[in-house]
């Protein structure tokens, strides 16, 4: 058995919308889809200098060395697929460690990466508070705080936001309010504490 490989990253998750069901009611269409993500996007992620470590399904984890290579895939990405049909994806990012073993990428910081996606919008990107203070320290982006998710088999606390420049859609908090603290998010909480 070979010795893990760990390494720091910019870890990226992107999950089509809709593809279950398109599975189940068009299953050539869906494959011929993740055909085409697969065509469309590793250009993109390989002029980023990111890595293709893994397909699940419809799902993709990428890795990257630095956040601003990663976001600015993740950007890319995202006004690409806008003239691909049926290719709406959600992003997450999160920076942690991966662990690379056999061909496996696993660890805390790849499930937040995967965790977090679901709360982008379609053709959105949702970044953790490590990402975001790094995303902050340069003026030409904009985020918006989500919420403090409680995100399954994650044990520590997570900020996530969504980006908000670069013509990306914000998260409609009332589409994800129920996953986040108990079904209100960070920003109801506090106006119920002004309150």
């Amino acid at each position: 058995m070979s010795e893990p490989n760990r390494k720091l990253a910019t870890i990226v998750f992107t999950d089509i919308v809709g593809f279950t069901q398109m599975s189940a009611e068009n299953e050539p269409l869906a494959i011929q889809l993740l055909e085409t993500q697969r065509t469309t996007l590793r250009p993109i992620v390989d002029r980023h200098g990111g890595e293709w470590l893994k397909e699940m399904g419809d799902g993709l984890l990428l890795a990257f060395q630095t956040t601003k290579e990663a976001i600015e895939c993740c950007i890319e990405i995202q006004h690409t697929v806008k003239n691909v049909a049926n290719l709406d994806l959600r992003i997450g990012v999160h920076q942690g460690e991966v662990v690379v073993q056999g061909g496996d990428v696993i660890g805390d910081d790849v499930n937040i990466a995967s965790r977090s996606e679901p709360f982008a919008a379609p053709g959105g990107i949702v970044v953790t508070d490590r990402v975001n203070a790094s995303l902050m320290r340069d003026p030409v982006y904009q985020t918006k705080l989500i919420g403090k998710p409680a995100l399954k088999g994650v044990l520590q606390e997570i900020k996530l936001y969504c980006i908000t420049s670069h013509g990306l859609p914000e998260t409609d908090i009332s589409q994800v309010s129920a996953k986040l603290d108990g079904g209100r998010s960070t920003i109801e909480q506090e106006q119920a504490t002004i309150d």
